[in-house]
């Protein structure tokens, strides 16, 4: 087929159907099978792959064989990986997002935590194998649902998986507490209730973390396209781009936003995962700051301030009793010992221990998975992500790691859209706290840094709360224009052309 033709597509249903000429196995792969597969995978891994029901074990138990939710993950890892197969084998477009600069990183640490994983501590060696696999078929899967689903399918796939974990945490803190409470034993006879359920609280923290910050990118998003669809979309519009995520912005569309919003506030703080707060934090900012920089933006910074410290005189005139350095740190603290901030809840200690164990194996690792076992006795994690890389893969991977954060710090937080920043923020200040990504079984976190890593490549057009997108005055959709956010260049213009919205096919 000449290159500078336009590609085909049909229309079927009122619903735009993507070109099949960028699949170079015709037949292989059935578009609307295939776009079907991709979604459904990819709200079951944001659901399940955090899965681990704490309740079913006593403390100190070591559950690392395939029980059922593991069980129901090695599924979920096959279908990812079979689809990532797919379409790194069938799609010239994910070939040549996986050769840019960061894309070859995420292989090569593939690569690493494979060959490393030969030579894995014997008693987790098979399990190590089974997780370096499974980390290959996720790097593949992400840009293979990013270019046949477009970027806001896929940020809504796991903003549903996301939604339905944290209703399911709810249920069980709420209605089975003997499940869905996780008491955490601070030593001196303390312990500290947090919400467990389907996993650690630190994770269902992050859950809920990713859930607020997906929506308030959604739901920015859905307000800068009002304005856009009122000065430039013409009123008569019915492109099916408009009807399913168009410029009109219903109210119960914000409404539903705002209400994850709330639900994923709560979330995170029933988890009481300080680490989650403070990224989640961080992440908002870097999501919102161009809002934050306008005058509106600062006044409602300082209202806010404002309200937090009147909140404050009135406690203290309603108690009698002024704030002290104490009553602070009980609000922040578990135990409320100060040295429980300096020590990062006694992260200093496993860090410390994790890179004991390093320096025993600096070069092959331990293997991925293998902290639980090495670690019983320091959380079983390493809390840190380059520490977790370092610990599982050897100092290359770690060195990966390290490459990878700083393009997040150079690139993502300098970026134009929104969501990469928020992303890359959340990522670099989680992974100094937690193994926040890297995961056995690749959790949300892992997805959406796979996702802000290399979307700039797949030529997609659409970020939630991409600000000041150009449209095209013919076709009223958003331009081929990519910002320069890494220097990157679109693909060759012989190959395959890519959809320049997510409903809109060449």
């Amino acid at each position: 087929m000449d290159a500078s033709a336009p590609h085909p597509h049909t229309v079927s249903g009122g619903s735009t159907e993507r070109s099949a000429s960028d699949w170079v196995a015709t037949g292989l792969v059935s578009t609307k099978s295939f776009s079907i597969a991709c979604l459904i995978t990819t709200i079951a891994a944001t659901l399940f792959n955090t899965v681990d029901i704490n309740g079913f074990y006593e403390s100190g138990d070591d559950h690392l064989g395939v029980d059922g939710p593991v069980l129901i993950k090695l599924v979920i890892a096959l279908a990812a990986g079979l689809i990532g197969v797919a379409g790194t084998i069938c799609s010239r477009q994910v070939r040549q997002t996986l050769m840019t600069f960061p894309g070859l990183l995420l292989v090569a640490i593939s690569v690493v935590f494979l060959l490393t994983s030969a030579v894995a501590f014997k008693e987790v060696a098979t399990t190590s194998r089974v997780a370096a696999v499974i980390n290959m078929g996720y790097v593949c899967f992400v840009p293979t649902v990013i270019v046949v689903l477009g970027m806001r399918r896929f940020v809504i796939a796991c903003l549903c998986g996301l939604v339905i974990n944290a209703l399911a945490n709810w249920g069980l803190y709420l209605l089975m507490p003997q499940y869905g409470i996780f008491s955490e034993e601070l030593g001196q006879e303390t312990f500290v209730l947090r919400m467990g359920g389907l996993g650690h609280p630190n994770a269902i923290g992050r859950t809920g973390v990713l859930a607020g910050l997906l929506s308030l990118a959604l739901l920015q998003s859905s307000g800068s396209e009002h304005q856009a669809g009122k000065t430039q979309r013409p009123m008569n519009s019915t492109r099916p781009n408009d009807r399913q995520f168009g410029a009109t912005a219903q109210p119960w569309r914000r409404l539903l936003w705002m209400s994850i919003i709330v639900l994923a506030v709560a979330t995170a703080i029933a988890a009481f995962s300080r680490s989650a707060v403070l990224a989640g934090l961080v992440a908002a900012g870097m999501l919102l700051i161009d809002k934050l920089m306008t005058r509106v933006g600062i006044a409602s910074l300082l209202a806010v301030i404002a309200i937090a410290m009147a909140g404050l005189i009135v406690v203290e005139l309603a108690s009698g009793k002024a704030f002290r350095g104490d009553s602070l740190t009980s609000m922040v603290t578990k135990t409320g010992d100060i040295e429980e901030l300096t020590s990062a809840t006694g992260r200093t200690a496993i860090w410390a221990e994790a890179v004991r164990l390093i320096a025993q194996r600096p070069l092959q690792g331990w293997g991925l998975n293998s902290t639980p076992k090495l670690m019983q006795d320091f959380s079983m994690h390493t809390h840190n992500l380059v520490l977790h890389a370092t610990f599982s893969g050897g100092l290359i991977a770690g060195l990966l790691v390290l490459a990878l954060l700083g393009w997040n710090l150079v690139f993502g937080l300098l970026s134009p859209l929104p969501l990469i920043r928020a992303i890359s923020g959340y990522v670099l200040i989680s992974a100094i706290f937690e193994d926040t990504v890297l995961d056995t079984f690749a959790s949300p976190s892992t997805l959406l840094w796979f996702a802000v890593l290399i979307y700039p490549a797949t030529g997609q057009q659409w970020l939630p709360g991409r600000r000041k997108a150009p449209f095209d005055s013919e076709s009223d959709i958003e331009s081929n224009a990519l910002p320069p956010y890494t220097g990157f260049q679109r693909p060759d213009p012989s190959g395959p052309s890519l959809p320049v919205s997510d409903d809109d096919p060449q």
